[in-house]
C-alpha cells in the first residue's frame, strides 16, 4: 500500500493523548515468592493509586489490593519499596496516612489490618525478621520545625506488642536496603550523609543479631570516600553481594565474612541512581546462578553467570562461570528478582512498552505476566531507538537515542527535514528511558524525531562521565542538549527551524537554561521545571538538600552568586522562543512558585507562554486526564508555532 505525503508533524496517528493516558500504567516494587511473582502499579484511570498485583507464566494476573487503599511510600518523597511479601502475607505502606497495613494473602475479600499508628512517621524498604517476629524497615520522623530524622526500626508482627516500633540504627543521614542473613544471625544496611546523593558515596554496614533482637557493632564493609554501594543482597550461602564503582564502574563485589572481592569486572554499569527503594540490578536465582543487568554503551546486556559457596575463592580463577548474555531482545531490565531458575524484573523491548516478565531460563524463552499496555501497532508504526554518540565539550562522547519519524501511511515530501523534540531527562543523575515509550510514540506516529539525550551527568556510563556534571550544572548539560541540536541538522536528522526541548523537572531546568542559552530552539516544553536554584535549594527537601553543592560546585556559606548566575530567571531577558509550562500544585520537589516565577517574567516581556496547573498532582502526573491535557496542550501548541 503507498504512502501519502504530509509534511512532517501533521501525520494523523492512531496514538492519540488518551490512549497514552490509559497505557500509561506505571510498575513500582516488584518481588517473587514461591510461584508467584508480586508487583505494584499506578493506574492513571485510577488517580495513580498504586496496586498490588499477582501472577506468574501461563496464568492470567490478579489484584490483590482493594480499592482504597493504595500502596505507596513517601520517604524521601519519592517513595518506592512500599510492600514486602512474607510468610503469606503482603505488608504495605499505605499512601494516605503512610502507615504500614497487613493483607493476608489466598484470603479474598477480606480488608488490610492496620499494623502501625504513627502520625508522624513514614515507612518504606521492608526485611521481614522471620526469627524475632518483626518486619525491619527505612523510616522517616516527620519533624514540624526542621528536616525529618532517618533511622532503621523495627516493627512487632505478633503478641501484644504488634505494631509497636523501636529504634534499631539511628545517627546518619539517610539509610536504605536494612536485609537479614538467612540464618537471621545478621543485619546489612547502607547509609550515607548529608551533602551527597547516594550515588555520590554510600557505605555498607554488617551487624550481628543478637539472640533479643538487639544489634552487635557495626562492621563497614565497603563504600564511602568517594565510593558509591547499591543494593546489598545475601546469597543462599550467607555470602554478601552488592553494586560498588570503587572502579570507576558499578560492578558486582562479594563479601565473604573475612574480606571483598570483584566478581566479572567490566566497563559496564550495574548500578542505579538510587532515587527511590527497592531497586535492584542483579539476583541470585535457584541454580545459583547470579543475573545483572548492566549498561554498556547506553544499550542492556543481561547477564548470567555462576556462583560458588566457597569463603576465599578466587574469582579471577574461575570461581563465578564467565559471564553469559541473555535476553538480547531487551531494552531494559529493572528490579531484578529470582524465580524458580530463571529472573524476574520489570522490561521493555524496542516494539513492546514495560511489562513484568520471566527470562533466562535454559530455553531462552521472555514469558509475560503483565504488560503495561497491549500493543496494536504494526511494525512499520513503530519508532526503534537508535543509539547515537556525538562529540561534546572538550570532544568527550554524548550518547542519546534518536527515533525517526514513523508511520506506516504517511511519509514527508522529498526534501523536507523532520521537526525534532530534545527530551531531557530528569535527575540530572539519571538516564533516558529505554525501549518503547507511549509518549515517544505519540510524537513519532505524528511526523516528529526525538532525540533523548544522556547528558553528561547521566548514569550507566560510569563514575567519570556522571561526574562530569559536578560543578557543572546548568552549563555542562546544557552545553551537551544543544550541541545534540546541533549535531542532528549537520547530520541531515533535523530541520534547522524547527527543533524543540521538552522536559520534566532538572529536565525542565535544562529546558528553560538552554532556551536562556542558545536560540536554536523554536519552542519548548517545560515540566515543573526549576526556574531559580537559590529558591529550590531554601526549600527543598532534605533528601535533595544537598544535591545542589555539588552540583554547581557550592557550598552553605557560598553558593548566592553562583546560583543566581545558574538560574534561568536571572537570564530571562535572553529568553524569546515561545514556552509552555506544565506544573502539579501539590508539587513539594519543585513548588509551583518555581513555574510561576518564570511564566510571569516572560509575559513581562510579551513573550509567549502559556501556563497549565493542575490540583491534586504531584512531582510527575499520575492522572489520566492531566496526562492527556498536557500531551495534547504540548502538541497544539508546536503546531501553532510553526504555522507562522
Amino acid at each position: 500500500m503507498a504512502k501519502e505525503f504530509a509534511p512532517y508533524g501533521t501525520w494523523p496517528s492512531d496514538i492519540n493523548a488518551a490512549m497514552v493516558a490509559g497505557q500509561s500504567i506505571r510498575f513500582g516494587s516488584l518481588q517473587s515468592s514461591g510461584d508467584w511473582v508480586y508487583w505494584s502499579e499506578s493506574r492513571p484511570e485510577e488517580g495513580g493509586r498504586g496496586v498490588i498485583m499477582r501472577g506468574r507464566p501461563g496464568e492470567d494476573w490478579a489484584e490483590l489490593l482493594p480499592a482504597p487503599y493504595s500502596a505507596r511510600s513517601r520517604v524521601h518523597e519519592y517513595g518506592g519499596g512500599e510492600f514486602l511479601v512474607a510468610g503469606g502475607r503482603i505488608f504495605f505502606t499505605n499512601d494516605k496516612d503512610q502507615d504500614i497495613y497487613v493483607l493476608e494473602i489466598g484470603e479474598p475479600g477480606v480488608k488490610p489490618r492496620r499494623l502501625t499508628d504513627e502520625p508522624d512517621m513514614r515507612f518504606a524498604d521492608f526485611a521481614h525478621d522471620a526469627k524475632h517476629d518483626r518486619l525491619i524497615a527505612v523510616t522517616e520522623r516527620q519533624s514540624q520545625d526542621d528536616y525529618p530524622e532517618n533511622l532503621l526500626v523495627s516493627i512487632a508482627l505478633g503478641g501484644e506488642g504488634g505494631g509497636a516500633v523501636e529504634a534499631l540504627v539511628e545517627g546518619r543521614d539517610f539509610y536504605a536496603c536494612p536485609r537479614v542473613n538467612p540464618d537471621g544471625t545478621k543485619l546489612c544496611w547502607m547509609a550515607w550523609d548529608l551533602p551527597d546523593m547516594p550515588w555520590d558515596q554510600a557505605s555498607l554496614h554488617v551487624a550481628v543479631l543478637e539472640d533479643g533482637g538487639s544489634l552487635g557493632e557495626a562492621e563497614h564493609i565497603a563504600g564511602g570516600d568517594g565510593v558509591y554501594v547499591f543494593q546489598p543482597e545475601w546469597s543462599r550461602s550467607g555470602d554478601l553481594f552488592f553494586v560498588s564503582d570503587a572502579s570507576g564502574w558499578g560492578n558486582l563485589y562479594r563479601w565473604d565474612g573475612e574480606s571483598v572481592r570483584p566478581i566479572a569486572p567490566m566497563a559496564a554499569e550495574c548500578g542505579r541512581p538510587h532515587w527511590v527503594f527497592g531497586m535492584r540490578s542483579f539476583s541470585e536465582n535457584d541454580k545459583g546462578q547470579l543475573g545483572v543487568a548492566a549498561f554498556e554503551g547506553g544499550a542492556l546486556k543481561f547477564l548470567t553467570m555462576g556462583i560458588s559457596a566457597g569463603a576465599g575463592a578466587d574469582a579471577s580463577a574461575g570461581d563465578e562461570g564467565a559471564p553469559v548474555t541473555v535476553g538480547q531482545e531487551l531494552t531494559s531490565a529493572e528490579t531484578v528478582n529470582p524465580y524458580k531458575d530463571c529472573f524476574a524484573a520489570q522490561v521493555t523491548k524496542a516494539d513492546m512498552p514495560a511489562a513484568i516478565a520471566v527470562f533466562g531460563g535454559a530455553g531462552g524463552e521472555i514469558e509475560f505476566i503483565r504488560k503495561s499496555a497491549n500493543v496494536a501497532l504494526s511494525a512499520g508504526d513503530i519508532s526503534v531507538a537508535q543509539i547515537i554518540a556525538f562529540e561534546g565539550e572538550g570532544g568527550d562522547q554524548v550518547y542519546g537515542q534518536y527515533y525517526p519519524p514513523t508511520n506506516s501511511k504517511f511519509e514527508a515530501p522529498d526534501g523536507e527535514l523532520p521537526p525534532v523534540i530534545i527530551m531531557v531527562h530528569g535527575g540530572p543523575s539519571g538516564m533516558a528511558a529505554r525501549g518503547f515509550q507511549w509518549k515517544v510514540q505519540y510524537w513519532t506516529s505524528r511526523g516528529f524525531a526525538v532525540f533523548d539525550v544522556d547528558y553528561s551527568g547521566s548514569t550507566g556510563y560510569g563514575r567519570a562521565y556522571r561526574e562530569r556534571l559536578d560543578g557543572q550544572w546548568g552549563v555542562r548539560d546544557v552545553a551537551d542538549v544543544v550541541g545534540g541540536g546541533h549535531f542532528l541538522v549537520k547530520a541531515g536528522l533535523a530541520d534547522p527551524e524547527r527543533l524543540l526541548i521538552s522536559g520534566g523537572s532538572a529536565g525542565g531546568y535544562g529546558v528553560l537554561m538552554a532556551l536562556a542559552m542558545s536560540d536554536i530552539f523554536a519552542a519548548g516544553g517545560c515540566y515543573y521545571g526549576i526556574s531559580d536554584l537559590v529558591q529550590l535549594l531554601k526549600f527543598t527537601h532534605k533528601f535533595e538538600s544537598g544535591y545542589t553543592y555539588r552540583l554547581t560546585g557550592t557550598t552553605p556559606d557560598d553558593y548566592q552568586t553562583v546560583l543566581t548566575e545558574r538560574s534561568p530567571l536571572s537570564h530571562i531577558e535572553n529568553m524569546t522562543s515561545p514556552l509552555i509550562v506544565f506544573q502539579g500544585l501539590d508539587d513539594k520537589v519543585v513548588p509551583p512558585p518555581q513555574s510561576r516565577m518564570i511564566v510571569d517574567g516572560l509575559k513581562a516581556r510579551n513573550i509567549e507562554v502559556e501556563y497549565h496547573e493542575f490540583e491534586g498532582e504531584g512531582h510527575g502526573f499520575r492522572r489520566a486526564e492531566t496526562i492527556v491535557t498536557a500531551l495534547e496542550a504540548e502538541l497544539a501548541f508546536y503546531r501553532r508555532v510553526f504555522e507562522r
